[in-house]
């Protein structure tokens, strides 16, 4: 008889206990199920953040998300992506002035205006090409030391050399931004067309301002990090 009732109590525990078991179980497996955050998605973060310290933060996201991936943790590969963003940029605006220059429809002094544009942003071209091919140098010499951020870049070179290169970037990134201005100063007066003139160069220069901008406010951001 008392052996009958430990079985009793023994089978009235059984159900309890394997809804424990069951959802413990559960638990471990949603757990198992929950996707940790990616490398991708810190990569996103990284560029958000840096972005975020920008003069034209959205701006600086939907042009440089694409290359998160390539990017990292790295402000010398994030600088080198701003930068060949902002190259093309220029390059496609010294197309749009080109051809307007060549339309024959503005007046002589708009005309000269325009080549004198033309020229600038080809100055700001030259410029761009060399601070991103600075900074491409950086990113390449980061992944050859086998390391992240400054102290990667110095294993092959100086801590001075690379500080030099960066202001260097800065220096180049701050005169092609000067020439997108002058461009479109270039046309103020009514003798070089007057407003509608000037509102249509502004429409091809002033995106690879703003570009030029945050890609400057980019590597500024990281010569603060080297002091």
């Amino acid at each position: 008889m008392a052996l009958a009732r430990r079985r009793g109590a023994v089978t009235m525990l059984l159900p309890p206990l394997l809804l424990v078991l069951v959802s413990c179980w559960l638990c471990g497996t949603a757990a198992a199920a929950r996707p940790a955050p990616s490398s991708s998605d810190s990569a996103a973060g990284f560029v958000r953040s840096w972005c975020a310290g920008t003069e034209y933060p959205a701006l600086c996201d939907a042009t440089l998300s694409p290359y998160a991936s390539a990017v990292g943790a790295s402000p010398a590969r994030l600088s080198w992506a701003a930068l060949t963003v902002t190259l093309g940029g220029a390059r496609a605006a010294t197309r749009a002035m080109k051809a307007m220059a060549a339309a024959g429809h503005l007046a002589p002094v708009g005309a000269e205006a325009a080549r004198d544009c033309v020229s600038m942003l080809r100055d700001a071209e030259d410029l761009l090409e060399q601070a991103a091919d600075a900074m491409a140098r950086l990113g390449k010499e980061e992944r050859g030391g086998g390391g992240g951020g400054q102290q990667a870049a110095s294993s092959s070179s100086s801590s001075r050399d690379v500080r030099f290169q960066v202001d260097s970037v800065q220096t180049w990134a701050s005169a092609a931004l000067t020439n997108d201005d002058m461009c479109v100063e270039g046309f103020k007066g009514e003798a070089a067309g007057g407003g509608g003139v000037r509102e249509a160069v502004r429409g091809h220069v002033v995106g690879v301002a703003h570009l030029t901008a945050n890609a400057l406010g980019i590597v500024s951001a990281m010569a603060k990090q080297m002091s």
